[in-house]
């Protein structure tokens, strides 16, 4: 019989706004025990809130790390319109585009990845994590290029590496790879952002059963579902790491989520 298997992966995490001390503090997760049961997962810990300028790191369980650093106050002239008039229709804007998506259905759900229809999953994905969100009362998440990018570079390197971890042998974290595709756009820009991974091979490498697996561990879906992110990049690849694969056919999932804060 073939053996089917499915890692849920490891969480991590990233809640930063720029700072020396939260870059600083920003390195990966110790090693995670493999194992295919979503339930030796850790669940995400409370963030920590800092006093500006004296940024701080928190330990966390070993798969997921949060920090937080409070971001240079900046002068905002008043509006314009009355401020009722813009929280009624950024609430209405909101109420639309979370309607939108639990309307939607989402295709393609049960996909095998192949190279010639990764699109079609990633597309899958997006509508996945989005409904989701949508249940929760949560606006629906936009691809970002830049996030793609990270995504992209970092489920590549997997493969090429035969690795399974947030940060690459050589030392590169999320922040590392999200920072070089340009998301990051300054030293003093403030940001919030994420990163969940996953393999399957086989009927688990489908979209229906890597978002099912990130939905049931907690860790993963305290990323799909905070709210501060607006925007996101999912890559996937129809390979898994050689030493993990075990000859079977698979795919290797990567999502960034973040959001700059002006």
């Amino acid at each position: 019989m073939t053996r089917r298997r499915l890692l849920p992966a490891t969480i991590l995490t990233v809640l930063l706004l720029a700072s020396p001390a939260a870059s600083a503090a920003a390195g990966g997760p110790g090693p995670l025990a493999r194992t295919a049961l979503a339930s030796r997962l850790h669940h995400q810990a409370a963030v920590l809130a800092h006093h500006p300028r004296r940024a701080q790191a928190g330990r966390r369980p070993r798969d997921s790390r949060t920090t937080r650093a409070a971001a240079r106050p900046v002068a905002v002239k008043p509006p314009a319109v009355r401020p009722t008039t813009v929280k009624s229709s950024a609430a209405a804007a909101r109420s639309a585009e979370i309607a939108a998506a639990l309307g939607s259905s989402c295709a393609n759900t049960e996909l095998t990845p192949t190279a010639q229809d990764l699109e079609l999953v990633r597309e899958a994905v997006l509508c996945l994590i989005n409904r989701e969100r949508a249940q929760n009362g949560e606006a629906p998440l936009t691809i970002n290029s830049r996030l793609q990018q990270a995504a992209e570079v970092h489920s590549r390197e997997m493969i090429e590496g035969d690795y399974f971890e947030h940060v690459s042998p050589a030392g590169e974290t999320p922040v590392d790879r999200i920072r070089a595709a340009g998301y990051i756009p300054g030293a003093n820009v403030g940001y919030v952002i994420g990163e969940n991974l996953a393999w399957g091979t086989l009927g688990l490498s489908t979209p229906q059963s890597i978002v099912g697996a990130w939905i049931a561990s907690p860790g993963h879906l305290a990323n799909i579902l905070e709210g501060q992110y607006t925007e996101t990049g999912i890559s996937v690849v129809a390979a898994v790491p050689s030493s993990l694969s075990g000859g079977s056919q698979g795919a290797t999932y990567t999502q960034e989520f973040g959001v700059i804060l002006h």
